[in-house]
């Protein structure tokens, strides 16, 4: 892509509330704003890809859930399935392949007994520690471009439409 292209793709997008067309016609519609978010976690999930997936033998699901369990140790599958929004059928599959590995321990829940809870064993917990400063400081490098009110602005709005994602997709 040529500068001038470049520029007028950049300058379309970084303008949200622009509804002119852009340079190739389109308007700015609530599909383009969440395949960009789309575009966003894919772009900031290619460090653990680069970094760490083949390193330590982790799938990106396996990594998220390592987080929800570093962070809420106790957790069941659906937790960590609340926690990130992903199906539960891959969360099974990531929670099955970090038993597997040694990172992840189970017990049942005492109050009850069909619920199976989940803990990260010491080696889980050396992973979380090896990775999450990387992750940590990619996360703080991307948010240093807004300033503390639009960030605090752009947290409460990512927490309104999550919010708004799950009472769409709570029947499914």
């Amino acid at each position: 892509m040529n500068d001038k292209r470049r520029s007028a793709s950049t300058t379309s997008c970084a303008n949200p509330e622009s509804t002119q067309p852009e340079a190739g016609g389109q308007h700015l519609t609530p599909e383009m704003v969440g395949f960009r978010l789309l575009k966003l976690t894919n772009l900031m999930s290619r460090p653990f890809f680069g970094q760490f997936a083949k390193q330590h033998s982790l799938s990106l699901t396996e990594w998220r859930a390592i987080v929800v369990l570093a962070t809420r140790p106790g957790s069941a599958a659906q937790d960590i399935c609340a926690a990130t929004g992903l199906h539960a059928m891959n969360i099974s599959r990531a929670v099955s392949a970090l038993r597997k590995s040694g990172l992840v321990e189970e017990a049942r829940d005492p109050d009850n007994h069909r619920r199976v809870l989940l803990w990260l064993t010491a080696e889980g917990s050396k992973t979380f520690r090896q990775i999450a400063p990387h992750s940590e400081r990619d996360a703080s490098q991307l948010m240093d471009a807004l300033t503390p009110r639009e960030l605090l602005a752009f947290s409460r709005t990512l927490d309104k439409l999550i919010l708004r994602a799950e009472e769409i997709t709570a029947g499914m």
